[in-house]
């Protein structure tokens, strides 16, 4: 939901400052100080937007520092709606036009432009050029080795006999940098008799918010809300897009694919044995807000043999957070850093992640740190023992 200035306040005084909060806030935990903290944050925010407080440096400090994990909405007892306090926040006090959101704001709303990056970086990584592009552009070093790109279609029929359809969900940054798991995804669909919808779409509008750009996210919101047939379920592969289009794309059934795929009928399907153990981190959109970290788990337990286990540190984010891992590298390096030790404690060679900023992060620190553990959508897992190839 939006907040307008009078609505933020009144929702910001739900808060009882009970603090039972605190101990679930990553960087309250990090740093200690109650301004980073979500019931001082929401001190702060209210505080601001009456002008008992000055919307100054300091408060940008400390209301940038949040991660939107959104960890804190899962424990207060006066279920406040911190998750809206803050995207209002953003886009009432905070809105940002640095030069990374300006050039890549175009790439984030069009697909033909995210086809276009696709192919450049996947042409660069076929001829060797892509070392030269990271020395250029550090920033590419959080980019795994991409497929070749593939344009959508709008329609993929079910393999089996026809028990349902969904629209399916491309998101800006899967659709460019984690189209195998889109491929995937649509191949499981289709094994389990589900026809699978693409239409035009925008981008979820999550990193607008993130950005505080209101009217950038709004307009993104209208093209999704016309572009889903609303008589099918909404089915997203990264827990972002979920969060975001579940809490803003309010008539449409949006469902995070592992939670769909476990409703499925699996009697006619085949599943190859995994022995290999599987850690699971649950990205905090999943677990707080879309509530179906759960899914995850039941899903990859119907593989024989699968070791499923959760990655332990799990409640708390990683710290990719979106653009996050590009905003506050300090503190997202600092999470980073719990994560890769929790990874290297039990010694996990397979780590299955349902949101791509989490395994983007994940996969850059630990090929920085040598680890060799491949990091797979819970998706890409149940498609190989399924049969799927990648090409």
């Amino acid at each position: 939901m939006a907040l307008t200035l009078e609505s933020l306040v009144t929702e910001a005084d739900r808060c009882v400052a009970c603090g039972l909060c605190l101990p679930h806030c990553p960087t309250y935990r990090k740093t200690g100080s109650e301004a980073d903290s979500p019931r001082g944050r929401i001190q702060l925010m209210r505080a601001v937007s009456q002008n008992i407080l000055p919307n100054n440096d300091r408060f940008k400090e400390h209301i940038d520092l949040c991660l939107s994990c959104r960890s804190c909405e899962s424990v207060c007892p006066n279920n406040v709606n911190y998750g809206a306090l803050v995207d209002a926040t953003r886009a009432l006090h905070l809105p940002k036009n640095t030069l990374w959101y300006r050039l890549t704001k175009p790439l984030i709303r069009h697909k033909s432009l995210q086809y276009l990056a696709g192919w450049l970086i996947w042409l660069s990584q076929c001829t060797k050029l892509d070392a030269l592009l990271k020395r250029a552009i550090p920033l590419t070093n959080t980019l795994p080795v991409l497929d070749r790109p593939v344009t959508w279609k709008t329609f993929y029929p079910a393999h089996s006999p026809h028990k349902g359809s969904i629209n399916l969900f491309l998101g800006c940054a899967s659709n460019t940098f984690d189209q195998q798991t889109l491929k995937a995804s649509i191949y499981v669909l289709n094994q389990l008799g589900i026809d699978v919808y693409i239409p035009s779409q925008s981008c979820c509008g999550s990193i607008a918010r993130q950005m505080g750009d209101q009217a950038e996210a709004e307009e993104l919101r209208q093209i999704n809300q016309a572009a889903f047939d609303k008589k099918r379920p909404l089915i997203t592969i990264a827990s972002g897009c979920g969060a975001g289009l579940q809490d803003y794309l309010l008539t449409h059934s949006v469902q995070d694919i592992s939670t769909f795929l476990l409703a499925c009928d699996w009697t006619n399907v085949t599943i190859q044995p995994l022995a290999t153990p599987i850690f699971v981190q649950d990205p905090c959109t999943l677990r707080n807000v879309q509530k179906g970290q759960q899914a995850v788990y039941q899903l990859l337990k119907k593989i024989p043999q699968a070791q499923v286990q959760p990655l332990p540190g799990n409640a708390q984010c990683c710290g990719g957070a979106g653009a996050y891992m590009l905003t506050q590298t300090t503190m997202a390096s600092r999470l980073l850093a719990d994560k890769l030790d929790a990874i290297t404690s039990t010694g996990a060679v397979l780590l299955a992640s349902a949101n791509i900023g989490c395994s983007l992060h994940i996969a850059q620190g630990l090929r920085a740190q040598h680890k060799q553990v491949e990091v797979l959508h819970p998706v890409n897992i149940m498609a190989k023992q399924l049969g799927y190839i990648t090409l």
